[in-house]
């Protein structure tokens, strides 16, 4: 591990992924429009549709964004650190995500590779400012969002304003702010549960409490990173993040599989309930073959693609020293 690396941002991303794929698993056995047209569920799934909804849906992919931007800070400051050209590489990696995204949309409806490498082209005007402005400009993203479309996803810039500060490095230091954060979880759970509850279901109310959720579990995950329980799972989740793109990959490829027509089709059989167990199996899987990979190699297949393509060098495989996730 190089001392740049900071292992919470691994391992967050790495359990970002399980909340990722346990809210795609309703897009791949009903498809974009949910189980609006669907009937007989039962009590139990109905439950854990409910759940989904409030705790799950819409508030990890915003999680993403944070990693994104705080990662995209990082990786700008190593290569200047190393003296490299960044822009052109930091170019050829958003060109190499949208191929991919592009490629991806393909195979599943629900890519945000494509979506995070033209978003990339566009934060560039953000890298020399200080978190203050970072945080502001992202305050105001964050108004207009829910009026107009916006490139620049306002929980990007608090990532980078995040990696500016040089936050989750003093762990221990940070948990005031951490439990400030904390009380955005209360917060998101009911402007979520409101707009559930509400006749006109506002789709505002339900973004608004998706990324507040997503800001206070990020908070929560810092508050408790450095616990023994925690500590304990944290090698599988930190493994699953640094080969986040292969896995995120991986998961569309599995679940395509498993659901569509051309595989064991699937698609709406399991339930809810059954496809969130489907989901833990899955990952706990992607958890087990990620740690045996990295014991042997230090990036995914993917990841080495992308990284070739982005530096422009044919790039080996090696137990060397680790660097940053590809997929941020």
């Amino acid at each position: 591990m190089t001392a740049n690396r900071v292992t919470f941002i691994d391992a967050l991303r790495g359990f970002s992924l399980l909340g990722i794929l346990q809210a795609n698993l309703l897009i791949f056995q009903y498809g974009m429009s949910g189980t609006d047209g669907v009937k007989d569920l039962s009590a139990l799934d109905n439950v854990a549709l409910y759940f989904e909804k409030i705790f799950i849906g819409g508030s990890f992919m915003p999680i993403f964004g944070i990693l994104f931007g705080y990662s995209f800070v990082k990786l700008v400051e190593s290569k200047l650190k190393k003296k490299r050209k960044s822009l052109w590489s930091i170019l050829r990696r958003a060109t190499g995500l949208i191929a991919l995204g592009l490629l991806h949309s393909l195979l599943w409806e629900g890519d945000f590779l494509l979506s995070y490498g033209i978003m990339t082209l566009f934060i560039f005007p953000f890298i020399n400012c200080k978190p203050r402005t970072l945080f502001i400009w992202a305050g105001i993203a964050f108004v207009y969002v829910q009026v107009l479309p916006m490139i620049v996803h306002p929980l990007l810039l608090i990532g980078m304003g995040l990696a500016k500060k040089q936050a989750f490095t003093n762990m221990e230091g940070e948990k005031k702010w951490y439990w400030t954060g904390l009380l955005l979880v209360p917060v998101g759970v009911a402007c979520k549960s409101i707009s559930l509850m509400s006749s006109t279901n506002s789709i505002v109310l339900m973004d608004i409490g998706s990324q507040l959720l997503a800001v206070g579990y990020v908070c929560l995950a810092a508050w408790i990173y450095k616990t023994r329980p925690v500590q304990m799972l944290a090698p599988a989740f930190e493994s699953v993040g640094k080969l986040s793109l292969t896995n995120y990959l991986m998961q569309t490829v599995i679940c395509t599989a498993v659901f569509y027509e051309y595989g064991l089709g699937l698609s709406g059989k399991l339930g809810i309930f059954g496809g969130m167990l489907f989901g833990i199996v899955l990952y706990s899987l992607q958890c087990v073959i990620s740690l045996a990979y990295l014991k042997k190699f230090k990036q995914g297949p993917c990841e080495v693609l992308l990284r070739m393509w982005t530096n422009w060098s044919w790039g080996r495989q090696s137990k060397a020293k680790p660097i940053e996730s590809t997929l941020h």
